[in-house]
């Protein structure tokens, strides 16, 4: 089952090994002044997908809020199609 990402990514349910906790990446590359948070998903044969979200210091605690109900809505669909879930 496909699941789709709020950046438009997909990704297939039944491939899910582990989600991550949430961490910060630090200081975006791209950017002079912001930084970036994620988690990531870990799939099978070795592969993964980051979820992250660019944020300055003052739009952490939002930044963080919403990428929390992304993971916690990923790991509802990714246990109801049979999986364990695993951080």
């Amino acid at each position: 089952m496909l699941y789709i990402l709020p950046d438009g990514q997909s990704v297939d349910l039944s491939r899910i090994v582990r989600i991550s906790s949430i961490r910060d990446f630090g200081k975006d590359t791209d950017t002079i002044s912001l930084s970036k948070i994620g988690f990531t998903i870990h799939l099978d044969k070795r592969e993964y997908i980051e979820v992250c979200r660019q944020y300055h210091f003052s739009d952490w605690a939002q930044v963080k809020t919403d990428l929390e109900k992304d993971r916690k809505d990923l790991i509802s669909k990714w246990e109801a199609v049979g999986n364990k879930r695993s951080r």
